[in-house]
């Protein structure tokens, strides 16, 4: 074999344990909504598995909770919401219920969805994360935290303190998505397959014009 061909697997495979070795230390820090442990995510946890999960072997994650489609998630669904029963095809990850989430579980009232401890960084609630706090979309109408009329100008300084709080987490959320896809990429990269991002230009049409 060509010693650069030799070169190139060597820095291939080096390249390929870095990752790998970031991608355990990454879930040694995860820890399971399911069993509370460290080391593994809730979709991967041998616990999260219901009484019928066990039975088929599919995990009670990635599904839509109020309709059960694996199309979509809960916040793209279109069903209308029932009120005795708002997430029939949900599981609780502390209970292993049917029914409800685990923020919203009885025996989790403690830390909700913040496992490690924390709230929501808008509102200070623990039964939701940031991205789904309602009080976003309140701070794109200022008229929602202000008022109106006489009662306008009373709250302008929560207003503010919501939009930078706001703006630091989109922020956060942009850098996360910035770093995924770089990920992608360099995933595609070692694997022979990229994966094109963004808009692809089309090519220009020679158009040929007879006199």
């Amino acid at each position: 074999m060509p010693p650069l061909l030799i070169h190139y697997f060597s820095v291939v495979a080096a390249t390929e344990t870095r990752r790998l070795k970031r991608i355990s230390q990454k879930h040694v820090q995860t820890t399971c909504f399911a069993c509370r442990e460290k080391g593994h995510a809730a979709k991967d946890c041998p616990k999260s598995r219901g009484t019928e999960g066990a039975e088929k072997g599919a995990p009670s994650v990635g599904i839509c909770y109020r309709c059960n489609s694996q199309k979509h998630t809960l916040s793209r669904c279109k069903k209308p919401v029932d009120p005795a029963n708002p997430l029939p095809y949900a599981s609780c990850f502390v209970c292993n219920g049917k029914g409800h989430l685990a923020s919203g579980c009885p025996e989790n009232k403690a830390k909700g969805v913040y496992p490690n401890g924390g709230c929501c960084k808008l509102c200070g609630d623990k039964t939701h994360l940031a991205k789904d706090c309602r009080v976003r979309e309140q701070v794109t109408d200022p008229t929602t935290v202000l008022g109106t009329g006489r009662n306008a100008g009373a709250d302008e300084d929560d207003f503010h303190m919501f939009k930078r709080n706001t703006t630091a987490i989109e922020r956060d959320e942009k850098h996360d998505a910035k770093l995924k896809e770089m990920l992608d990429i360099r995933t595609g990269a070692l694997s022979g397959s990229i994966k094109p991002t963004g808009i692809v230009p089309q090519p220009k049409k020679n158009i040929v014009v007879f006199k």
